[in-house]
């Protein structure tokens, strides 16, 4: 993944438009009249981060590549924002305890191994307040409709998981409500994406 950074970004991240997914993620919010610390992990070149950050959040992005912190920070200036940026590998480093009112994931998860969900979802009750919301936007297991094997794919040494529902209320629904689930494509139409809204209990 450093390598691809030095190339200047990955996939969806090669471009700062945002996603409509996370627009309307945050309208949903400010519908909930939610407000104040948000942390964006695997925020990749910050694109989603400075958004949150123009719409008055409290924004911290973290990634475990110095490349990619780089390129957000870089970009930061560029845009005169106000948002943070700080390597953290989510699966490695410990977060503060009971620091944010809203978690977002936009393309993290599902490129963790299952070996690491323990630690990364440790890492988010740990760090998420209580009836704080976390958004999981991962990699759809009806990927096999676009002819995407249905499990996963390592290309590069990049591993790349297409996940159901199932295995993500089995991971957390435990600690969050389920609020709202739905499908879009990517842009480049290549992949089936599923969002969550989730608020813990």
């Amino acid at each position: 993944m450093e390598k691809s950074w030095k190339r200047g970004g990955t996939g969806g991240y090669r471009t700062f438009e945002v996603d409509d997914s996370v627009i309307k993620f945050n309208q949903f919010l400010k519908e909930k009249k939610v407000k104040g610390k948000l942390l964006d992990i695997g925020c990749g070149n910050g694109k989603n981060t400075l958004y949150f950050s123009k719409n008055g959040f409290d924004v911290l992005g973290i990634d475990f590549t110095l490349s990619a912190i780089k390129i957000s920070k870089d970009y930061a200036k560029k845009e005169n924002s106000k948002a943070k940026f700080k390597v953290v590998d989510i699966v490695e480093d410990e977060l503060k305890e009971d620091n944010y009112d809203i978690i977002i994931d936009c393309g993290c998860l599902h490129h963790l191994r299952k070996q690491y969900w323990n630690k990364y979802r440790r890492n988010i009750l740990r760090s998420l307040k209580s009836g704080g919301y976390y958004y999981l936007h991962a990699f759809s297991d009806n990927n096999y409709k676009l002819g995407h094997n249905k499990q996963y794919r390592l290309r590069k040494g990049h591993y790349t998981n297409f996940l159901s529902e199932k295995e993500i209320k089995t991971a957390f629904g435990k600690y969050f409500k389920i609020i709202k689930t739905y499908e879009f494509l990517t842009p480049n139409k290549r992949f089936i994406v599923r969002a969550y809204y989730m608020k813990r209990d």
